[in-house]
């Protein structure tokens, strides 16, 4: 009698583990069946904006003249395309592209360096297609049509494989006729094995009236050195809105961005200088009251956005990545105010 319940309780103990594997493998394959994919990549739906104007409302005079000279030409501002060119022209000859990959491979030249594999990497997709009856545009072929996804395909990591099959890879890019990759921007890491950068994509695709459209998206790349060569490791993206920045103002803008939530909100600034700008970039640099040098890197965006791409303090002469913790800011502040 004794022996049968211990194998009753064996075999209860093995169905009962059997049911917990089995839901949290359906559990796991519905959270990746829900996984949105796009262009190669993850895509993540854009946060809305809080809206904090009594924060705002104390910017410095110097601020809120940047943004009022922004606000007095919203078209040329905020909703023109970009004039930058592409960066990843490596292959828009049809000869140069077949010639490349004439072995069906990668050749390890275009993926020796975290920057040449991202750049050569958007230069196969560039001349991509795949515009389908919902999504469509052109007459007749558009660029290469399916023969780059491949090849494109083969600069991804074993790991991002695993993410992504190449049927949910070629399938991420429905409706795209061609692809110009126009910012590629660092992002300081700590780890000599993992390169990532913030980039910014400007994509014609299809519609259901026949009709191209020019649509901006960024994100992040992460680039992996694996056995001295650079594979595409992970891409997330997001669409850029071009009303945003234009009729919501301050957390769009560089300076106010940083005064508020860095002066405003942390109390961090003992001074903040005139910020450092080219056509991809703006760089505000401030001492802290801590008598730390901060600086704060913008990524300079298609929609008259200024994103921060980098949080960075000088150490020993070098800048090296920092995590300001906001949230406990804004805590502090409301902890602090009078109810």
């Amino acid at each position: 009698m004794q022996i049968l319940r211990k194998r009753l309780l064996i075999i209860s103990v093995f169905l009962l583990a059997f049911f917990i594997v089995a839901i949290c493998l359906r559990v796991s394959n519905q959270e990746n069946s829900n996984k949105d994919y796009m262009m190669g990549g993850t895509f993540i739906k854009s946060p809305q904006d809080v809206s904090i104007d009594l924060a705002a409302s104390s910017l410095s005079r110097q601020t809120i003249q940047i943004i009022n000279k922004r606000m007095l030409n919203l078209n040329e501002t905020y909703f023109r395309p970009s004039r930058l060119k592409a960066i990843n022209n490596t292959f828009m000859d049809y000869e140069t592209f077949k010639k490349s990959f004439d072995t069906g491979t990668v050749p390890a030249e275009f993926m020796n360096s975290p920057v040449n594999s991202a750049i050569n990497y958007f230069s196969v997709l560039q001349q991509a297609s795949n515009l389908t009856e919902e999504k469509n545009g052109g007459c007749g072929t558009v660029g290469y049509a399916l023969e780059p996804f491949p090849i494109s395909y083969s600069f991804l990591s074993e790991n991002n494989k695993k993410s992504m099959s190449y049927e949910e890879f070629v399938k991420s890019f429905e409706g795209i006729g061609h692809i110009n990759l126009i910012k590629l921007i660092p992002i300081v890491t700590d780890s000599p094995d993992m390169s990532k950068f913030f980039l910014e994509l400007e994509i014609l695709e299809g519609s259901g009236v026949g009709v191209t459209t020019f649509n901006y998206y960024t994100g992040q790349l992460d680039v992996a050195k694996i056995n001295g060569l650079y594979y595409i490791d992970a891409l997330s993206l997001s669409p850029e809105d071009f009303f945003c920045a234009a009729y919501h103002g301050w957390a769009h803008n560089a300076e106010s961005y940083v005064e508020t939530v860095y002066g405003n909100w942390c109390g961090l600034i003992s001074k903040q200088y005139a910020p450092d700008q080219d056509d991809y970039k703006k760089k505000i640099i401030i001492d802290g009251v801590d008598d730390k040098k901060y600086m704060f890197e913008f990524a300079k965006l298609t929609n008259g956005t200024d994103l921060l791409i980098n949080t960075l303090v000088k150490k020993k002469g070098n800048w090296v990545p920092v995590e300001i913790d906001v949230e406990k800011c804004l805590e502090k502040n409301k902890a602090t105010t009078p109810q």
